[in-house]
């Protein structure tokens, strides 16, 4: 057995879902974190989304040594589809639900700790590290609090500003929320993550906030916070800041400023990816779709009078001119400067 502690009971108390493709180099890693956990009640579900690699032939080997391991195997469509498919597969009577990327990994009390410190809350929104290549280290977590639907607004702000919402890992969910109200990802490549906790939030009787960080995403070598283009992505965020106004009513929020501000980031990313080393469009191609993005009507109303110091001011102003070569260099610039100062990126990118 891979971790100490084998299944007590006829449904395991935690299922884990990960989605991986083409994983080869770093899946058992990620795998024997999942499954060496302090509390080995549970299942890791692993949905490999069409590998050409050697990635199925490592989760056979590692199922034969635990059985806690369930692999399935789909044809590529994506990490939305494939976590879809782990939902599919959680044994009836499961009572917890975490997410794992294939490339992260779980510090080993983690599920334990989430469990434990859970009580009620029908989702646990837990702190995560990003390790960076060179070794250095960024922490984002929120001192522990719990919350109802009537007192949620107050925070709701602070925790989207947190980087607490953006991502489906690093967070404990009861499984009857998610399964009894079929909450599923949306048919996204980029940002169906946060679509999927609005949903969870929405619907959720309690929500904790613990503070240890207890997941760790890592960056490897050669990898970019700058993310791949993806074609839908300013559709993502436009649809993301529509729930996102959506909750703000459910939950009471008067100030929406912290969310203007995010949203403004997410346009600042769509607009930056355009110059990633990874994406084929032409200069005219890129042209039209800065063009897109500045005629947007909610682009140029939620980008007025939003905080967030000098720099995010400044590139809202350039954005305001609707001028596509202007703003063709602004954040050709900003591109530059990412793969310049990886650090500075990211202290900038996760600004609260």
């Amino acid at each position: 057995m891979i971790g100490e502690k084998p299944l007590t009971r006829s449904a395991p108390r935690a299922a884990v879902i990960m989605p991986a493709y083409n994983a080869e180099s770093t899946i058992e890693k990620t795998v024997r974190s999942i499954l060496g956990q302090s509390m080995g009640d549970l299942v890791l579900i692993v949905v490999d989304d069409g590998s050409t690699d050697e990635t199925a032939a490592i989760l056979s080997r590692l199922q034969r040594e635990d059985g806690r391991l369930l692999p399935i195997r789909l044809p590529n469509g994506g990490p939305a589809r494939a976590r879809n498919a782990g939902l599919d597969a959680v044994p009836p009577g499961t009572e917890y639900l975490m997410f794992s990327d294939a490339d992260d990994l779980l510090e080993p009390d983690a599920l334990l700790y989430a469990i434990e410190n859970a009580g009620d809350a029908d989702l646990v929104l837990m702190g995560f590290s990003i390790l960076e290549p060179d070794g250095s280290e960024q922490r984002y977590f929120e001192p522990a609090a719990r919350y109802t639907p009537e007192t949620l607004g107050e925070s709701l702000g602070r925790l989207y500003k947190a980087n607490l919402l953006n991502q489906v890992w690093g967070k404990l969910f009861r499984a009857s929320l998610v399964l009894d109200n079929a909450i599923r990802f949306q048919d996204y490549r980029w940002g169906e993550d946060r679509l999927f906790i609005y949903d969870c939030l929405e619907r959720a009787r309690s929500v904790a906030v613990l503070p240890e960080c207890k997941y760790a995403y890592i960056m490897y070598p050669g990898e970019s916070l700058i993310t791949r283009y993806y074609d839908k992505k300013l559709d993502v965020c436009l649809k993301s800041d529509k729930r996102m106004e959506a909750l703000c009513r459910r939950f009471s929020v008067s100030d929406e400023r912290d969310f203007r501000y995010m949203f403004v980031k997410s346009v600042f990313s769509c607009l930056t990816t355009l110059f990633s080393p990874k994406c084929t469009l032409t200069g005219a191609q890129k042209r039209a779709e800065i063009r897109r993005t500045l005629e947007n009507e909610r682009v140029q109303a939620r980008s007025r009078d939003v905080f967030g110091g000098p720099a995010v001011q400044s590139l809202c102003a350039v954005m305001h001119t609707k001028n596509v070569t202007l703003n063709y260099l602004a954040f050709r610039l900003v591109a530059k400067a990412g793969e310049a100062a990886p650090r500075l990126f990211t202290k900038l990118k996760h600004k609260k």
